[in-house]
């Protein structure tokens, strides 16, 4: 494979983490895509001048259409076809049922954005290409007042298993991995009105998550850059259509 690495929420958490381990690995084209500017930026200024050259930044939002197809017109021209893509973006606000603003933002960030922008790739998808979109254990769960967020990412677990069927006479593999508790910033923004209720502070409150975890720690973003970084290699070439859950031994049931 010699194509690019599309990586969206590239700018922080996971999606920061894969394209520092993608520099790492073969000298592909990294296409690093964010709506958050600065933060793209700061990933700018912490590389090399050799890792700057295989690096375009793509601040856009992929709920603006005509932006995203734009971009993808543009990053697409270099000619070579993309071998990589992996979906990091992510909102989670909490909702109640009735709160149709919240849910067609979370749906329309999560759900329907990743798939009008892997219809906009699927022709430069090259022969044997990866793909992992990054849900949540919440993909096979509910959570209280997390109604919206919970659908998006099962949503995203169907739409991996139906494109693995769809993409698979072409050799494209489609996973998703399904982390929890993983030790970012949109974590700890989600803890904090629950630790203000609670009348502690956020790290106490991870504190005591850490002793319901197996593992007795978080999940960091390195741990799941890494197994997507093993879904995208070569050794992967029969893992399809499978949802791979990243959480410490959590929801082993103990």
């Amino acid at each position: 494979m010699k194509g690019i690495v599309v990586i969206t929420g590239a700018a922080s958490g996971i999606g920061a983490a894969v394209v520092k381990t993608e520099l790492t690995q073969a000298k592909r084209h990294i296409v690093a895509i964010d709506i958050d500017e600065a933060g793209l930026d700061c990933i700018k200024q912490s590389l090399t001048a050799d890792e700057k050259e295989r690096i375009t930044f793509c601040c856009i939002d992929l709920t603006d259409i005509n932006a995203m197809q734009a971009a993808v017109s543009g990053f697409c021209c270099r000619g070579d076809g993309v071998d990589k893509i992996i979906i990091s973006h992510a909102l989670s606000n909490e909702n109640q049922i009735d709160q149709q603003s919240v849910w067609d933002r979370v749906l329309d960030v999560n759900l329907h954005s990743t798939q009008r922008f892997l219809a906009a790739l699927e022709p430069h998808i090259n022969i044997h290409g990866r793909v992992v979109i990054l849900s949540s254990v919440l993909g096979k769960a509910g959570k209280v007042s997390n109604s919206a967020y919970c659908v998006s990412k099962h949503g995203l677990l169907g739409l991996v298993k139906s494109l693995a069927l769809d993409w698979a006479p072409r050799k494209i593999t489609v996973n998703a991995v399904m982390p929890c508790w993983v030790d970012t910033p949109m974590l700890r923004r989600e803890l904090a009105p629950q630790a203000d209720a609670l009348g502690i502070t956020v790290d106490r409150m991870i504190r005591q998550i850490k002793k319901r975890i197996p593992l007795k720690q978080l999940v960091k973003d390195s741990d799941v850059a890494d197994t997507i970084a093993f879904l995208t290699s070569s050794s992967a070439a029969m893992i399809t259509a499978q949802g791979i859950v990243i959480d410490g031994g959590f929801g082993c049931g103990v």
